[in-house]
This record gives C-alpha cells, structure tokens and sequence, in this order.
C-alpha cells in the first residue's frame, strides 16, 4: 500500500448574527474556519486553528450566518500511513 496524505481547505469566515442568544455554538463578529456543505447551502464550522493542531468542530451553519473575511485558502494536511 501506498502512503497517501488528505487535504481539507478551509475558509476564513466571519459570523454576522449572535447566535448564542438563538441557542446556537456561534458568536457575532467571531472568526471561524470552515468549506461549503455538499449541498452548497451552508457551511461547516469549526473553531480558529491553532498552530500544529487540527480545527474543533463547531457545526453546520446556513450561509447567511456567515461573511467571507478574505479569498485565502488554508490547507490542512491529514497524513495517513498505509
């Protein structure tokens, strides 16, 4: 078997609605990192990344609880031993 690593590129958001006083895991005006859903109608969240660790899950969000911040793309590196 071969070694083969995984990329996942992320998004740099910006949340717009206060989402805590609606229940949810978001705040106004927080940064997060996040990639469209399959369905192109919202986004999956997770928490800012922190140098060599990988972001934490947040949750699936419309796209309209979020703004872009930048056109950016981070990339992280999963790497997987066969």
């Amino acid at each position: 078997m071969s070694e083969k690593n995984r990329e996942i590129e992320f998004i740099k958001l910006i949340c717009v609605i206060n989402g805590l006083a609606e229940g949810l895991n978001i705040r106004k005006e927080q940064e997060y990192y996040g990639f469209k859903t399959v369905d192109g109608l919202g986004y999956n969240v997770y928490a800012k990344k922190e140098k060599g660790r990988l972001p934490i899950y947040i949750g699936s969000y419309p796209k309209p609880y979020f703004q872009l911040i930048d056109n950016e793309i981070y990339v992280v590196t999963f790497e997987k031993n066969a």
